[in-house]
């Protein structure tokens, strides 16, 4: 059976904050032991079409707390990190880097608090377009030389979150992390802040 690493983010990695750059980024990393996310039933149980996005931004409230509700109670998924950039507070170096380069680094960062019992031969999946070759690219070398020898990833690939239930759960915990009384760290749900 596959296992699957699913990873989403809110905000950018810009830093012109005056000219609209987020003051936060969030990255979300769901992982899922033998098989993929489906959240087809809280989409029966709210009575939205099969093909409804759970999308933060795009999502009304009452919406984004069932699902609150349904990821911390019901659905069924080993362990989901979220790391939350304080941007304004970051270490200089970040502001040399490309912005694809910044976001494979925190995306690495991320994965990494995952154990490599669950990181090991899964496929990690994020939100994207397979024809975005060099940020693929970028995150696939940031990865192999963060995780070393800890764990091997089967695969590393783009996919569009609207086609994909663990990506719209990793973009709707990412979304929930941005205020500390929306989403609550739990056994299975860690919030990280950094810096610390």
């Amino acid at each position: 059976m596959t296992s699957y690493i699913y990873v989403d983010w809110s905000g950018d990695p810009g830093f012109r904050f005056r000219r609209g750059s987020s003051d936060l980024l969030l990255v979300a990393a769901v992982s899922s032991r033998d098989r993929e996310i489906d959240v087809s039933p809280l989409r029966q149980q709210l009575h939205l079409s099969n093909s409804f996005e759970f999308h933060y931004v795009k999502t009304a409230d009452d919406i984004r707390r069932k699902f609150r509700h349904y990821i911390t109670a019901e659905l069924d998924f080993p362990l989901a990190i979220v790391l939350r950039i304080d941007k304004r507070r970051i270490p200089q170096e970040f502001r040399k880097m490309s912005g694809e380069q910044i976001l494979a680094n925190f995306i690495a960062q991320t994965i990494q608090v995952i154990p490599a019992s669950l990181l090991d031969n899964s496929i990690l999946l994020y939100d994207g377009k397979k024809e975005q070759r060099s940020f693929r690219n970028v995150l696939r070398r940031t990865l192999s030389m963060t995780l070393k020898s800890a764990a091997y990833l089967s695969e590393v690939k783009a996919t569009p979150a609207s086609k994909n239930d663990g990506l719209q759960t990793a973009d709707m915990l990412a979304g929930l992390a941005r205020t500390g009384n929306q989403l609550t760290p739990s056994k299975k749900v860690k919030i990280v802040d950094y810096p610390p």
